[in-house]
């Protein structure tokens, strides 16, 4: 892709609200499209987002991706631990990054018993502050599981209005 990874991108640039807003409801329903089709990511991160000409962003890298039988209930599946809830948390980190442009790593596996080999959630204490984000609330409901699926993060993505309130005479 023209404009490389979304990593090398923010390195070297900030991009504006509206495009990283632009950026976040693509990401969203590029995520409700592949967990309707019973995919989960678990590999989501700015690494692997690429961004083409017209800096229109484009997930690649299913090599962590567990393909579920079609009939699976995507509000209750787990694959060791992988739930869309682990995609979403992580969409998180990658739309904190975009708005902060410091890396924000998640081990899911920081606190397991080496036998376990399951993915979790870690606690809220051990992730950065949103405090003074412009989405904090965005990130925070990605990361506290407020937005029990990619298609309630879309929703809520999709009623930010970036345009300044009209006053009234």
């Amino acid at each position: 892709m023209a404009n490389g990874d979304l990593r090398d991108y923010l390195d070297k640039r900030r991009p504006a609200q509206e495009l990283q807003l632009t950026w976040f409801r693509e990401m969203a329903r590029t995520l409700c499209y592949i967990h309707d089709r019973r995919v989960l990511v678990a590999g989501i991160a700015t690494r692997n987002f690429l961004l083409d000409t017209d800096l229109a962003v484009k997930i690649c890298d299913f090599s962590e991706a567990s393909l579920l039988p079609l009939e699976s209930d995507m509000e209750t599946a787990d694959d060791h631990g992988y739930t869309t809830q682990i995609d979403v948390g992580l969409l998180g980190t990658v739309m904190y990054e975009v708005m902060t442009a410091t890396k924000c790593e998640i081990d899911l596996f920081k606190h397991n018993a080496p036998t376990d080999g399951r993915a979790y959630w870690p606690e809220r204490k051990s992730l950065p502050s949103t405090e003074g984000l412009w989405l904090d609330w965005i990130v925070e409901g990605c990361w506290d599981g407020a937005f029990r699926s990619a298609h309630s993060l879309q929703r809520a993505l999709d009623s930010v209005d970036l345009r300044p309130p009209s006053s009234v005479d």
